[in-house]
């Protein structure tokens, strides 16, 4: 006969589970990063959007129209607390911005907001011959204050003489296009967890074989299974892979990609690349970042049912309010005491959803014996009391691991185990004690 202590769990104190955000609080907006073993808040800095809806080129009305009009839905999309998640701050040239003339803006004006939206400028290139006090401000705007840009359809095509539009805004060597037409498009599959992308292409898709990069010989890597949409684009011919480029691929997220197999002689050959061509790329600039966006020409690029970015499933919206909150940049605060961070999703260094959320407490607490687990780089303090309070046992530490009190010595009864883990809240667990015999 053998005398020896049984743990039997009896409840949690407090729980481990957190539900997922509301829609109008997805990933991009505010997560949770793990910075030097601290867990961080990041808040979008997203309150103002300006708009720049003008053209030197083609008009693009019908698409101008529907980017407008989605910019005011999707403010109210993510409003919170009876505001809308942003105000849009416009400048729009004769005819709904399809009038060929510039408009005023100032510096100022950029940097009234943290994102700069160009709808559809056509030409935008031209800038610097036409107006060169806005060209400079707004490649201070971003290259220098950090301002994001989301450019649309138009906004990407032209070249030549601004430099800044050419090496950095838009640097993928324009040559015009051919018919619009519907080709596959899907998410990178590298990249298919970016917060911009979240519930982004996941309804309303038909999985197929597509071009996943390059293997180690330089031959193009074919990967079954991934979920695609046919969208109708102009498909332009870009003479630079800016993913597989030497000079901007380290400054490149290639969100979507396109197969160019499916086009034919609708995208001649020098302009398919191996491994998938990039489709919505963000690019970094200087202190800032910059997104563009192909769909625009008109309401059959965008929205409609269809061939279209969105595919009747809201995946416009998402993916463009997504990126809006990405390009704005983040404010940052350590989680704990009054920057309360429960049941954010957890987002790694390189902006990929992890499928977790974070909790307050980090420790986790063995349900049948006296041990728990700390998952962060930080200190802990556990103790053991008993039912009266008196503490039987204390261990003090720091860092990730699997910590295990000797319950050996401890007499039949009821215990507490608490865990504190940094400057979160301790995480309190009930414990009974029992003899048995064998």
């Amino acid at each position: 006969m053998k005398n020896k202590i049984l743990i039997v769990f009896s409840y949690l104190l407090f729980g481990n589970a957190f539900a997922q955000m509301p829609a109008n609080m997805p990933a991009a907006r505010v997560h949770v990063k793990e910075v030097g073993g601290n867990p961080i808040k990041y808040t979008s800095k997203l309150a103002q959007v300006v708009e720049l809806n003008f053209t030197f080129g083609n008009s693009h009305l019908l698409g101008k129209q529907v980017i407008t009009a989605h910019l005011t839905k999707i403010a109210k999309m993510y409003a919170a607390g009876g505001k809308d998640a942003f105000t849009i701050k416009r400048f729009t040239g004769p005819n709904e911005g399809s009038g060929v003339a510039p408009v005023q803006f100032t510096l100022a004006d950029l940097l009234s907001g943290e994102v700069i939206v160009t709808n559809n400028i056509s030409s935008f290139n031209e800038l610097p011959s036409r107006d060169p006090a806005e060209a400079a401000a707004f490649e201070r705007a971003v290259n220098i204050d950090g301002r994001g840009v989301l450019g649309f359809h138009g906004t990407g095509d032209g070249g030549g003489g601004w430099s800044f539009y050419t090496n950095k805004l838009h640097p993928v060597q324009y040559n015009g296009h051919k018919n619009r037409v519907p080709a596959p498009v899907y998410k990178n599959p590298a990249l298919e967890k970016h917060i911009t992308l979240d519930s982004v292409l996941e309804k309303g898709t038909t999985a197929a074989t597509v071009p996943n990069g390059l293997d180690l010989g330089g031959n193009e890597i074919l990967t079954a299974g991934i979920k695609t949409r046919q969208m109708k684009n102009e498909w332009y011919q870009f003479g630079r892979n800016l993913p597989e480029d030497p000079t901007y691929k380290s400054l490149t997220q290639a969100l979507l990609k396109y197969d160019p197999r499916a086009l034919g002689t609708d995208l001649p050959a020098t302009y398919r690349y191996k491994g998938g061509n990039v489709f919505a790329f963000i690019l970094k600039i200087g202190a800032g970042q910059a997104a563009y966006l192909p769909p625009g020409h008109e309401d059959d690029e965008l929205t409609l049912p269809g061939t279209t970015f969105d595919g009747g499933t809201g995946d416009y919206d998402r993916f463009v309010g997504q990126t809006l909150f990405y390009l704005a940049g983040y404010k940052t605060e350590v989680c704990g005491g009054a920057v309360n961070c429960d049941g954010l999703p957890i987002v790694t260094a390189n902006d990929l959803l992890t499928g977790t959320y974070y909790k307050a407490s980090t420790a986790i607490l063995d349900p049948y014996k006296l041990a728990f687990v700390s998952n962060f780089n930080k200190k802990y303090t556990a103790t053991v009391s008993d039912i009266r309070g008196k503490t039987v046992a204390v261990k003090n530490g720091f860092g990730r691991g699997t910590f295990e009190f000797d319950q050996s010595n401890l007499k039949a009864g009821i215990y507490f185990l608490s865990v504190k883990i940094g400057n979160a809240p301790a995480k309190v667990q009930r414990y009974a004690l029992a003899t048995s015999s064998h």
